[in-house]
C-alpha cells in the first residue's frame, strides 16, 4: 500500500512540475506581450503630447506675432 502511494505521489509531482513549466512559459510570454503593448502605448502617448505641444507653441507664436 505504501509503495503505491509513494509511486502515485511521484507521478503526480512529475505531472505538476511539467505543467508548471508550461505555465511559467505561458506567463512569461503573456508578460512580454503586456510589456510590449505598454511600451507601444507609452511611445504613442509621448508622441501625441509632443505633437500637441508643438502645435500649441506654433499657434501661440502665430497669434502673438500678428
Amino acid at each position: 500500500m505504501k509503495k503505491i502511494t509513494i509511486a502515485a505521489l511521484i507521478i503526480s509531482t512529475f505531472a505538476v512540475v511539467g505543467c508548471s513549466s508550461q505555465n511559467k512559459q505561458d506567463l512569461k510570454q503573456g508578460l512580454t506581450e503586456v510589456g510590449q503593448a505598454t511600451r507601444d502605448a507609452t511611445k504613442a502617448t509621448g508622441h501625441f503630447f509632443r505633437d500637441t505641444t508643438k502645435d500649441v507653441i506654433s499657434n501661440v507664436k502665430q497669434a502673438t506675432s500678428d
